[in-house]
Parts: C-alpha cells; structure tokens; sequence
C-alpha cells in the first residue's frame, strides 16, 4: 500500500505543472477566437458632410454625406434638415448620400431588427457656399456676348423674326455666378439665371433667344442684347445684329 500510495503521489506531482500550462494557455487561444474579423464592429464610427456631389445647374449648393467606421452592412438612420431616412453602409462599413441641403445631420446604427444599437454620431459640417443663390467665392474674369444670327439674313420684316446670342462666362470657382439679360434700350431684366463653376478656371456658355418685332415699311431691323452679372458688377455688349428687310 505504502508504494502504490508513495507512485500515486509522484503521478500527481508530475501532472501538476502540465494541468498550469493548459489552464494558463486557455485565455490566450480564447483571445484568438476573439480577434476582429471581417465585419467586425469598429470602435469609432464618423460622419462628415462635404461640398458637391449632387444637385441642379443653377439651384443651390449641395453636399455629400460620409460615413465610415461603422460595422460592415450595418443598417442605419440619418437625421437632418427637414428629413430623416434610413439605409445601409457597405461591407467596409461607409456610405455616400450626395444631393443634400446644407446643415446638422447626426447618424445612429440599429440592427437587422429596427433596434438602436450605439450611440447617435453628429456629422461634422463644413461652412455653407452662399446656399440660396450667393456667389460663394467664384471669381469672374470675362464675361463676352457673340452673335449667333447670320448676318445679312433676309427677313419679312413686317411679321418680326428671332435672333440668336450666345454668352460666355469665364471664372474661377468654385461658387455660382447669378446672370440676367436685357433687350436692346430697355433695363427690364429677362431670362435670369446662373451659372455653375467648380474649383480651377472655367467657362460656361449661356444661350439666349430674343423676339424682334415686326416693323412695317422698314428696309433694316436692328437690335442688341446685354447680358449683366449683378453680383460682380460686370456687363458685357453683344455686337449689333441687322436683319434686311425683303422687297416686296
């Protein structure tokens, strides 16, 4: 008895130090098993709103929502001006909204299921581009009109005809250039509008069409447009274009 007890004791003792090594090596294998993956939530979700991306020539400035670090196909909610909506960032966790309005938007995860799942993140913002038709911080280098019509066109000038001009502005942007038109000696403006520019230098072409009336007995009719940008303070002179009136 006294051996079998005295081997049983050296067995145990033997098998002390292998049963610490594997109790000591399970939290570092549990660790692997945990180690982030793909798709794994990440620790810091943002969202920033920047200029561009969206929008009608001549409306106001509009911009792109960002988001990124949330966890991959996470479903989420947007807040912001006048609008809430729901979507889905991709499986890098980002998400680009383009065409919205300028102002404070906040983001909030949820689940597959609806339910809120993290804190609600507030969009960094940057400051607005004149939204509502200023200039922003385009600069106007050349504004110039060109006569489209023929010259020398041969018309009934008793029944008036049409006349073709072309404007071009040349600016460096990025802002919007407001413009209006008017017709030979009058000053009331007509066909107003604007004209989009993005960083760098650039040139937008801005077609008008005006109505000449009819003038009975008459052997030339002559007129000219003017087109005006009021934020600038600038104007430019089309060429005078002639119609000859046809014998009758």
């Amino acid at each position: 008895m006294t051996r079998q007890t005295n081997r049983r004791r050296c067995l145990l003792l033997l098998a002390a130090p292998l049963l610490a090594s594997s109790v000591a090596l399970t939290p570092a294998f549990a660790a692997q098993g945990r180690a982030a993956g793909p798709g794994a939530a990440p620790s810091a979700p943002s969202c920033e709103l920047v200029p561009g991306g969206g929008g009608k020539p001549g409306a106001d400035v509009q911009y792109t929502l960002h988001l990124g670090g949330f966890p991959a196909n996470q479903p989420v909610r947007i807040d912001g001006p006048r609008t809430s909506f729901r979507a889905t960032v991709n499986g890098k966790g980002e998400l680009d909204r383009q065409g919205l309005p300028h102002g404070a938007y906040s983001v909030v995860g949820h689940t597959s299921g609806g339910a809120q799942q993290g804190k609600r993140v507030t969009c960094a913002k940057p400051a607005p581009q004149k939204p509502g038709g200023g200039k922003g911080s385009v600069k106007v280098t050349k504004a110039e009109v060109v006569v489209l019509t023929p010259p020398g066109s041969v018309i009934d000038c008793s029944k008036g005809t049409t006349a073709e001009f072309d404007g071009k502005i040349t600016a460096t942007g990025p802002g919007k250039v407001r413009y209006y038109w008017t017709f030979a000696s009058s000053s009331d403006p007509v066909s107003p509008g604007s004209a989009d520019f993005a960083a760098g230098t650039g040139s937008r072409a801005v077609l008008h069409v005006v109505k000449v009336p009819g003038q009975a007995n008459a052997s030339t009719v002559s007129t000219f447009v003017t087109l005006h940008l009021p934020d600038q303070k600038m104007s430019a002179r089309s060429a005078q274009v002639t119609f000859t009136c046809e014998k009758k």
